[in-house]
């Protein structure tokens, strides 16, 4: 069977190694901190002294980390990193939230020594994650035996560095919808509204719909189910009145203020009459950054 070697064990590596230990694989770990690698050496993991250690032992290593700087680190240091230590063919599995740049610096190293390099970031935790992965299918080879055991589901993103960018836009998703869904309850208790009756209520409502099936419709180009959505205009008259009742309440939305912003802009165009999502259409202009310079 497999050896697999873990570095990070903070909440979402604890998790990790736990049920991959619970599966059945041999696991051996590393943190930089003694007190969570004695409690997975209890659960029986092994433990190494460094991550270069760990992956002399390893045929496949996977890491959670804090964030870019701790994964160049423990990937690429000259005395104690992952590089260094794994066999010939073998792979670092990067599980940490990082940007897509990183996995083009540390896949080309670890390519260049004849290694393997894959961001692979999760959504949720062990054994129920979602494994994003930086590449075609078969690109974990025999790997990806280790991580089906401990997830849900594992998706392919594409090229290198494809998962990163898809963890990153989840995130984007998520705590945008947090934010959202937090300033609309701030304005209710502004209001004098039950807030048990209020989340009740939009519970059951449209509104706990974070948007992103609405908008995907849109990008995979699903005319038929965009057409049952009201038009841009209806959107534009509603956020506003939403806007007004937050003003009243002395409550000033950010994130509500932009929606405005954005469907004001539609009603100027043909979208005003069309169904809110086709004006996913403006987007593109009105988002798009201008070339950095040099490029």
């Amino acid at each position: 069977m497999r050896q697999v070697g873990v570095v990070g064990l903070g909440g979402m590596g604890i998790a990790l190694t736990e049920s991959l230990l619970d599966a059945g694989w041999p696991v051996r770990c590393h943190d930089i901190r003694p007190e969570p690698v004695a409690a997975m050496v209890a659960r029986g993991a092994g433990a190494a002294t460094s991550p270069r250690a760990l992956a002399e032992v390893s045929d496949v290593v996977l890491t959670f980390l804090p964030g870019p700087e701790q994964v160049r680190k423990v990937a690429l240091d000259p005395d104690t990193g992952v590089l260094v230590g794994l066999g010939a063919g073998r792979a670092m599995l990067d599980m940490s939230t990082c940007g897509p740049d990183l996995a083009a610096v540390l896949g080309a190293a670890f390519e260049t020594a004849g290694r393997r390099f894959v961001d692979c970031p999760v959504s949720r935790k062990a054994p129920n994650m979602t494994v994003l992965v930086g590449g075609h299918a078969g690109v974990l080879g025999e790997d990806e035996e280790v991580l089906a055991a401990v997830s849900r589901v594992i998706v392919h993103c594409g090229r290198r560095g494809a998962g990163y960018a898809v963890k990153l836009l989840n995130q984007q998703v998520k705590y945008g919808w947090y934010l959202a869904s937090a300033e609309a309850l701030l304005v209710g208790a502004a209001l004098g509204l039950d807030p048990a009756t209020v989340t009740t209520a939009i519970e059951e409502s449209s509104g706990s719909d974070s948007g992103f099936s609405t908008a995907a419709k849109y990008f995979l180009g699903d005319a038929e189910g965009i057409t049952t959505h009201a038009p841009a205009s209806t959107i534009e008259k509603d956020l506003a009145l939403a806007e007004a009742m937050a003003s009243d309440a002395g409550v000033r939305s950010r994130l509500l203020a932009a929606a405005v912003d954005f469907f004001v802009t539609a009603g100027g165009t043909p979208y005003r009459g069309r169904p809110y999502p086709e004006s996913s259409a403006l987007l593109h202009a009105l988002r798009a950054m201008p070339p950095r310079t040099g490029e």
